[in-house]
């Protein structure tokens, strides 16, 4: 195919595993986080896709000279009885992207993209594409999707830039929220051993999972939602949290306790020296009331800035810990492209509702009246 930089010629696989190398090259070359990492993949498409009978497409773009100009990781789905592709592990990936050599992504024209899309879409037998949370650029290169039809997702996502953590800690907070938050770690301490750490052994990983797992089911209850963590999803963290500790898409597993009783997890992966949350939890009861998921948030940071870490990132969507420590906001957007005239029946709704969550998120009475429906709505189907 003829494109601004030459013919480009496509491979379109599921074969991840022949694929590795060439994946692990690019992942450590190329701006991109660790849901975009082969490891990351491979474990989505092994304990997620698999079961569910979904395959993982990965579109690779080579010039004329064989030199790999970027790799899409995508993964099938079926909706109204169409399929469509969506990013792989879109579901559960803060932000969503493909590989792209810098020099690629600066010269591919909105007509270059379009027709290297519609074709790995032809030759994947999609109708569509769904691409959700993509961020318009990455770490200072260009995200060439940004090119094609797509509309401003409904949320965000949250970074703090660091450096030294003293000047950074006073410039998010004021004196007196520093002292409040101090007075309540003295709280906890005087309730019993307070504890900030990191699982490190494969039994207290697999162990720290399952309290995440169990803090965050009360969670959704709470919050009147459907519990995203299903079995499947489960051995898929399970796998990531086992990856040797220099790998990109090892989850690391944080931990504030008292007296060996885990208070609030912050977990998240270290990719091109960005600390990544994934995920994040916290306990019941009357330690809540002293902020531990505060007060680990702020040790993993102190250590982050200590670590010579560039970016600590806090994930997509509005949190009041979010508001509190974030210097740095990327707006995303998402595409819901059809690639046949069947293919709008998928694409038109979503993009509606897409629009639709956007609205009610924007504003603070219609976002407070729609959670208070959901918690009703929840509780008569419970």
């Amino acid at each position: 195919m003829t494109t601004s930089l030459g013919t480009v010629s496509l491979c379109v696989t599921g074969d991840l595993e022949s694929l590795k190398v060439l994946w692990e090259s690019l992942q450590a070359a190329v701006p991109c986080t660790a849901a975009q990492t082969y490891d990351w993949g491979w474990a989505w498409a092994e304990h997620v896709l698999a079961p569910r009978g979904d395959t993982p497409v990965i579109v690779v773009g080579y010039g004329a000279d064989g030199t790999p100009l970027f790799l899409w990781p995508f993964e099938t789905g079926t909706r109204a009885g169409l399929g469509f592709l969506k990013w792989l592990g879109q579901d559960h990936a803060n932000y969503s992207m493909g590989l792209f050599a810098p020099e690629a992504a600066r010269a591919f024209t909105r007509t270059d993209m379009s027709r290297l899309l519609r074709e790995a879409g032809r030759q994947a037998g999609a109708s569509a594409a769904i691409l959700e949370a993509q961020p318009f650029d990455w770490d200072g290169v260009p995200n060439p999707f940004a090119l094609l039809s797509h509309q401003r997702a409904p949320n965000s996502g949250y970074a703090i830039k660091l450096g030294d953590f003293d000047a950074l800690y006073e410039s998010q907070f004021s004196k007196r929220s520093r002292q409040t938050l101090d007075r309540k770690e003295r709280r906890l301490r005087d309730m019993g051993a307070l504890e900030y750490g990191w699982a490190e052994t494969r039994d207290d990983k697999l162990a720290l999972l399952e309290t995440f797992f169990a803090q965050k089911a009360r969670q959704f209850v709470a919050m009147g939602v459907k519990d995203v963590f299903d079995e499947d999803a489960r051995a898929f963290y399970q796998d990531l949290a086992l990856l040797p500790e220099d790998n990109p898409s090892r989850l690391r597993l944080g931990y504030a306790a008292l007296d060996g009783n885990v208070l609030a997890t912050f977990n998240g992966a270290l990719c091109h020296d960005r600390m990544g949350v994934v995920l994040s939890s916290l306990t019941e009861g009357e330690e809540q009331r002293q902020s531990p998921g505060g007060l680990l948030l702020r040790r993993q940071i102190e250590e982050a800035c200590a670590a010579g870490v560039k970016f600590f990132d806090l994930g997509v969507g509005q949190a009041r810990h979010k508001d509190e420590w974030n210097n740095a906001v990327y707006p995303l957007f998402d595409s819901f492209i059809a690639f046949k005239p069947q293919g709008l029946v998928l694409t038109l709704p979503l993009a509606a509702a897409a629009r639709a969550k956007r609205a009610i998120k924007s504003n603070s009475y219609l976002w407070t009246v729609a959670q208070n429906l959901r918690k009703r709505l929840n509780s008569q189907n419970g």
